[in-house]
């Protein structure tokens, strides 16, 4: 099998089909402000624009069960959206087209990562992972089941506190500052 390269400016291929998405679990406190609103703000800020009407299901009071947004950021469709779990943590999704088509569409790799970073800042995001459409386990990781993560997901968003954890299973390819996350790939 040949190795896939990455296009100039962009340090690594995710091999993505379907979809490139960003899934990570943030707390919400009741009454707090909804996730997905300072999730959308920090998205606007970094240079994404809507590019549709935003969408919510729920019961009409409280935190919705699901809500999007349809952006537009550096000529890339993406779509913003958040769901709430009955454990009271909402899944805070920044959702791309697969790997190769956000790569040849989007300017640099640096501008993609900083659109990831201000939404998982803005949403508090504990963890996470890239992935292609599969679910996210919204337990806390610990060191000992970091490894299975690690092996079901393209990659995994940590604190830099687990990081070192993954031992010689993976590697620290790029840290997050505004949230304070690791991306470790396999």
């Amino acid at each position: 099998m040949t190795a896939v390269r990455p296009p100039p400016g962009w340090g690594v291929h995710l091999p993505t089909a379907l979809e490139t998405r960003v899934r990570a679990v943030c707390p919400h406190q009741p009454g707090g402000p909804w996730p997905s609103a300072r999730a959308l703000t920090a998205a606007l800020g970094a240079g994404a624009r809507r590019s549709g009407p935003p969408r919510t299901v729920g019961a009409g009071r409280g935190l919705p069960l699901i809500t999007g947004q349809p952006l537009l950021w550096a000529g890339v469709d993406l779509e913003l959206e958040c769901h709430a779990h009955p454990s009271g943590v909402v899944e805070s999704d920044l959702v791309a087209p697969p790997w190769d088509e956000l790569v040849t569409a989007a300017a640099a790799e640096e501008e993609w990562w900083e659109l990831v970073d201000a939404v998982l800042a803005a949403v508090d995001a504990r963890h996470g992972a890239v992935l292609d459409g599969e679910a996210l386990d919204i337990a806390e990781p610990s060191a000992a089941l970091l490894g299975a993560r690690l092996r079901r997901h393209l990659g995994v968003l940590v604190g830099e506190h687990l990081a070192g954890a993954a031992g010689a299973a993976a590697v620290g390819y790029r840290s997050l500052p505004r949230s304070g996350l690791v991306l470790l790939l396999r």
